[in-house]
């Protein structure tokens, strides 16, 4: 509806229920003319109060003429009939228009007040959600999104001086980026007249520096609003850029410990293969001080180190690949009792020495893997099952499908781990703190099978008690259909 419709239909509303209170007053109350008088007046004030200062002075003028006409001799006629009737109106009519423009300008200052309260409840509910969030390109987009929820705009565009990116609550939007860089760069708001739905570009300054610039189509705001709301989203971009210098210094801290750690714990792993294969080679130096089933013996410990030198070497290297970025899948639908029977032969002998039960339902799913990775990620849960079970304890692998997923578990029966440790025990390089010295390792092999689920889209996870043991759960997404049809025919 048109905004001169509207304000016509309620200062003919007004007027006309003044005259009709008037008319009330007048015929069915019979009041005298000072009572109507502080009655119209009232209504004056009334209109005031919750209308434009054009209806207060319309129903000022209609309550004058009301009460000359009813209530001022001679009754009945737009005439006045002596010099105290004149001096009654006058008074009437100038007090009720001052009372109207005061009420119209006591509302107006109030409909500012509101406007302010509301305006800065909104920026502080932008600054909040600011200091909430976590940073980088998610407090972005949380600025374009939460300005557009708190200030009804259709459409807001941030721009980034210091990375040159853009951010839109639409792909599509028109608003144009030239724009968001000039302003960016010169630091003075424009907004586009001709355009109709009121495009807004701003700088987002903090002292005297520029972050960027904002823009945003919809609502127009007043000066100190525009530039409280680009101060806002200044902070927000200054914290983003904060937060990802810290990450980044934080990353360099970590990755500098993680070396250090790193290189104590295998020097720490190598140490004692390399003491036992410097003892039997000694050994072996001497023959005539060794018989010939002492010498099998000697071999057997050399090449049983020597593999364990291979598998820890293997896995240090399968690391510093992962954080290289440089681990490619090669997938393909898999069974998985055979990727089960695959990761047990690769343990060889250290297999032998615990009972493995294997829980495989006939119609578990086909999972689509890379088959060496998924090997080397069983293998290692497997591994850790032994090291922290009791001797000829058994260990239990289980598959199951449920709510369309497939679930390998590895169940152990050693000790069990705290809260803390569960939290932790997917980190590089952790261990238990009771178990860093009674069981040997680097704390790598976890962290590697939990990379290998996530690279394929998968996670794991651990169910852990102490005193009754641990479960470590890898969930995959299951093979297609058809490339399983297609793997059986070739």
């Amino acid at each position: 509806m048109h905004p001169g419709f509207v304000r016509l239909r309620s200062t003919t509303l007004a007027a006309t229920s003044v005259v009709a209170l008037a008319l009330l007053f007048s015929f069915v109350i019979h009041a005298n003319a000072t009572v109507a008088a502080i009655v119209l007046l009232l209504g004056v004030l009334l209109a005031g109060v919750y209308g434009h200062r054009t209806e207060a002075m319309v129903t000022s003028v209609a309550a004058t003429l009301s009460l000359d006409y009813l209530f001022i001799p001679p009754i009945g006629r737009i005439t006045i009939g002596d010099l105290q009737g004149w001096i009654i109106l006058g008074v009437f009519l100038l007090v009720s228009l001052m009372a109207s423009d005061l009420s119209s300008r006591l509302r107006r200052q109030r409909d500012e007040l509101l406007a302010r309260q509301t305006k800065s409840e909104k920026l502080h509910a932008l600054s909040r959600a600011i200091l909430l969030s976590s940073g980088g390109a998610d407090l972005r987009r949380m600025l374009v999104n939460k300005c557009m929820e708190l200030f009804g705009f259709t459409e807001t565009v941030v721009f980034e001086s210091a990375t040159g990116e853009f951010y839109r609550s639409q792909m599509d939007g028109s608003i144009p980026i030239e724009d968001l860089r000039r302003v960016a760069l010169y630091g003075s708001i424009e907004h586009r007249e001709a355009d109709p739905s009121g495009t807004t570009v701003m700088p987002a300054t903090l002292g005297n520096k520029t972050f960027g610039s904002f823009a945003f189509r919809g609502p127009a705001l007043r000066e100190g609003a525009l530039q409280s709301l680009g101060n806002t989203i200044a902070i927000g971009l200054a914290q983003a850029q904060a937060q990802e210098a810290g990450s980044r210094a934080e990353a360099v801290r970590k990755s500098e410990e993680l070396k250090s750690i790193m290189i104590d714990a295998l020097a720490h792993e190598l140490k004692t293969p390399l003491t036992s294969i410097e003892a039997a080679a000694d050994m072996l130096l001497q023959p005539a001080n060794v018989s010939q089933e002492q010498r099998r013996d000697l071999l057997h410990i050399i090449q049983q180190e020597t593999q364990g030198l291979r598998r820890l070497m293997g896995e240090a290297i399968h690391l510093a690949r992962i954080d290289a970025k440089r681990m490619k899948l090669e997938s393909e639908p898999l069974q998985v009792d055979e990727l089960i029977t695959a990761a047990i032969q690769a343990l060889g002998e250290q297999s032998a020495s615990y009972p493995i039960r294997v829980e495989v339902p006939d119609d578990v799913p086909w999972i689509f893997a890379d088959r060496e990775l998924m090997v080397q990620a069983l293998k290692q849960l497997l591994d850790n099952a032994m090291k922290y079970s009791p001797a000829r304890s058994a260990i239990t692998v289980a598959v199951q499908e449920s709510n369309g997923v497939v679930s390998l578990s590895v169940r152990d029966q050693g000790q069990g781990l705290t809260e803390l440790e569960q939290r932790r025990v997917f980190d590089k390089f952790y261990r238990g703190r009771r178990d860093r010295s009674a069981v040997q390792g680097t704390g790598m092999g976890l962290a590697i099978a939990r990379e290998i689920a996530e690279a394929h889209g998968g996670s794991i996870a651990v169910e852990s008690q102490l005193g009754q043991g641990s479960r470590f759960t890898i969930t995959m997404q299951p093979a297609a259909e058809s490339a399983r049809s297609g793997s059986r025919t070739a």
